[in-house]
C-alpha cells in the first residue's frame, strides 16, 4: 500500500502538524518505507507460533505514582503550557480545530 501525498497531509492535519510541502513529501516517502516493512512482516509464516499478550498491569506494570517537584520545577512545566490561569492548564480538545 502505498500513500499519496494527500493522505499523509491528511494524517498530518489530524495529527494537528503544520508541515511544509518538503516535509510531506519526505514523509510520504517515509510512510512508504516503513509500510513496505509491513508487507514484508505480514508474509511471515507464523503457523504453530502461539499468540504472546502483554501481562496485565497488576502482574508487572509499575503502579502511577506522585512524586515531590521543588517550586522551581514545577513553574517551569507549567510555563509550557501557553494558555493557562494559575494551576488550571488549558489543551485542545481532541476533536476541535486548532486555531491559526
Amino acid at each position: 500500500m502505498r500513500l499519496s501525498v494527500s493522505d499523509v497531509a491528511h494524517l498530518a492535519q489530524l495529527s494537528r502538524l503544520d508541515l511544509s510541502q518538503d516535509e510531506l513529501a519526505h514523509m510520504t516517502e517515509e510512510f512508504a518505507s516503513i509500510l513496505g516493512y509491513v508487507d514484508r512482516i505480514q508474509q511471515v509464516d507464523v503457523t504453530g507460533v502461539e499468540p504472546f499478550a502483554m501481562p496485565d498491569r497488576k502482574d508487572g506494570w509499575r503502579p502511577d505514582e506522585a512524586s515531590e517537584i521543588d517550586d522551581a520545577t514545577r513553574e517551569l512545566i507549567l510555563s509550557n503550557f501557553p494558555e493557562r490561569a494559575g494551576d488550571l492548564l488549558a489543551a485542545p480538545g481532541v476533536f476541535q480545530t486548532p486555531k491559526k
